[in-house]
């Protein structure tokens, strides 16, 4: 009996153990679990030489990508070998070079620029012509005055500024000397750069052989002359100001014209068709992909753009940092949608500041009103600010539609802060681009 009950207590104890055991165990096997678990971060990342040398030819050339060779195809397989634990939900910020084909400058206009003198001496004052005054009512007097010895069938570029939708471009018009009189023929408008272009009188003072061929050759290559060229013509130019420059170049078989851009650091320095881009990795269910979509929230200085173009403005108000149509504050960093406590404001004469909001809450209450108050940020306010903050905005990069994620915050009545997200689309680019609201989440 007493072996029985040895036994019994044995067995008793062993299955104690065993489930005292067990715990341990679970924690470990949880442990292994969330260790399985795909491991997700944001990262940033700069490209370097042995990323480009990975992939033959124009990228291993170069050490950049292009629009021929989009970097969207190739940088997936480097994230995949320098990021190797990473997985869904990851993202990669990717620094990485980009060969410009068709770089900006090559849109320069050439030309006659107009100075200060010539916009005073015809009395434009703004130092602008406007559509109301438009260029060539005054150029061609101007264009008498400074080419006397033109001949008939002479044309003459002139750049000049011009105020086109509210901000200063660069035009260039060309005209054409009749005999007697300087006819417009065309205008190109917001050209990106005022270039200068080689004279006969250049070539010859930069050395005998270029200025035999009015070019350069292998044996005088421009960025051999043109920077002591330049200081020579721009003598009071200071760090960062850049140069376009159009010139004849003898390359062994024909003698073509080249368009460079130089930026004055101390010296005069060649800008590569190299430049340093930016874009968004996002690693998914097939690993990683480009992912152009944007996010952010709006700052202070986002609220006070806002603010700064505000249809109504700050009316009574002694402080900048608030206006009344869109409610935005670059103070609190929200837009304020307090009815009675700030949109109801009455002016010293009795009057709604925001009158069009008073007559809304009179006849249809304060849900419509509120209901308008978000509308106006959402449909008008922010579309404003990306169209600010993104001009070179598209409806796609790389073929992939672009979303714009947009978080603020609104301040209303009984001290209740909500953090909305606008998701926005681009419809079209231009001069604005066009946006369009898709939803607004997180305001219930």
């Amino acid at each position: 009996m007493k072996k029985l009950k040895k036994i019994f207590l044995l067995s008793f104890v062993g299955v104690g153990m065993l489930f005292t055991a067990c715990e341990p165990n679970e924690e470990l096997y949880e442990e292994l679990d969330e260790i399985k678990k795909p491991f997700n971060e944001e990262v940033e990342y700069t490209l370097i030489e042995d990323d480009y040398t990975r992939f033959d030819g124009f990228i291993e050339d170069n050490l950049a990508f292009s629009d021929s060779f989009p970097s969207m195809d190739y940088i997936p397989e480097v994230l995949k070998v320098r990021f190797v634990t990473l997985k869904e939900e990851s993202t990669a910020q990717v620094t990485y070079n980009h060969f410009l084909l068709n770089p900006d400058w090559w849109d320069a206009g050439f030309g006659y620029l107009l100075t200060q003198e010539d916009y005073l001496n015809i009395g434009v004052t703004s130092l602008t012509f406007t559509p109301s005054r438009p260029a060539r009512n005054d150029i061609p007097v101007l264009l008498t005055i400074k080419f006397p010895d033109a001949e008939e069938g002479d044309t003459q570029s002139v750049i000049y500024n011009f105020l086109l939708e509210g901000e200063s471009v660069l035009n260039v018009d060309v005209y054409e000397f009749d005999g007697s009189n300087w006819i417009w023929i065309e205008t190109t408008e917001d050209v990106p750069y005022a270039g200068y272009e080689l004279t006969e009188e250049d070539y010859q003072q930069l050395h005998i052989e270029i200025g035999q061929f009015n070019s350069f050759n292998e044996n005088y290559p421009p960025e051999a002359y043109l920077p002591a060229l330049l200081r020579n013509k721009f003598s009071y130019a200071v760090d960062g100001q850049e140069q376009v420059v159009k010139y004849r170049h003898f390359d062994g078989s024909e003698t073509v014209e080249i368009i460079d851009k130089y930026q004055y650091n101390t010296t005069w320095e060649k800008v590569e068709y190299i430049e340093t881009r930016t874009d968004q990795y996002i690693y998914g269910a097939l690993g990683w992909a480009f992912d152009p979509t944007v996010r952010f929230t709006i700052s202070s200085a986002e609220y006070q753009y806002i603010v700064d173009i505000d249809p109504i403005g700050r009316q009574e108000l002694s402080y900048t940092d608030f206006a009344y149509y869109y409610g935005a504050s670059a103070f609190y960093s929200n837009f304020d949608i307090r009815i009675q406590a700030r949109r109801l404001d009455l002016l010293s004469n009795g009057e709604y500041a925001d009158p069009m909001l008073g007559e809304i809450y009179e006849n249809e209450g304060a849900e419509a009103a509120t209901e308008e108050m978000m509308r106006r940020i959402v449909e008008e306010g922010i579309p404003a600010l990306l169209q600010h903050k993104y001009p070179e905005a598209t409806p796609q990069v790389e073929g992939i539609d672009v979303h714009y994620f947009v978080s603020f915050e609104t301040f209303a009545d009984n001290f209740v802060r909500r953090n909305p997200v606008a998701e926005y689309i681009c419809t079209a680019a231009g001069t604005p681009p066009q946006f369009e609201l898709v939803e607004v989440t997180g305001f219930d």
